[in-house]
């Protein structure tokens, strides 16, 4: 939503201004700040939201490793060898179309207020330094969630894909919730 964003583009700023990152920063003034979550640049704001995005991955708000989406998300599902070129390519149109055309109703909805309930368990695995989903907003929603069990698990040394930067532990922390579903 507008808050995440908003918090989003400010770490790119400051972490822009503290390296001295004049490109970054010429960049950012050019597609944001955002306005209501929305970034400048054609097709529902994509073009500025992928600048805004690949700026946070630079400085570590994607992954502490400060590895981008191609080597976090692509990289891996070429050494697969379940995806064939045709399945990337057509994953990657999938994912701007539905960025593109969803991002407007996406920044407008309030989850901390709309989305709350839930009659199943509930369950955030969260990396501490993520600027993508910011760390503060997910605990404020956390708090206010109602579920028969719920979790807000941590992970220390992670930005947005603990899977990634913590594999083992949150492989283990999965099988571990979903043991106690498939045992209730």
């Amino acid at each position: 939503g507008e808050a995440n964003e908003d918090i989003s583009y400010n770490f790119c700023v400051k972490q822009a201004e503290t390296a001295g990152d004049k490109k970054s920063l010429a960049l950012l003034k050019k597609y944001g700040p955002p306005i209501k979550g929305q970034y400048k640049g054609g097709e529902g704001g994509f073009k500025g939201l992928t600048v805004q995005r690949k700026i946070m991955e630079k400085y570590g708000g994607y992954s502490v490793k400060k590895s981008g989406f191609f080597k976090t998300l692509v990289l891996p599902m070429l050494r697969s060898r379940e995806y064939t070129i045709g399945d990337l390519i057509g994953i990657f149109r999938g994912y701007k179309l539905t960025l593109s055309t969803m991002w407007p109703t996406v920044t407008n909805y309030n989850f901390r207020t709309q989305c709350r309930k839930f009659k199943m368990p509930y369950y955030i695995f969260q990396g501490r330094l993520d600027k993508n989903t910011p760390s503060d907003l997910v605990e404020e929603f956390y708090v206010k969630i109602e579920a028969p069990d719920k979790a807000l698990i941590w992970f220390e040394n992670s930005a947005h894909g603990p899977l990634n930067e913590e594999p083992e532990r949150f492989k283990a922390l999965l099988r571990e919730k979903l043991k106690n579903i498939s045992d209730d």
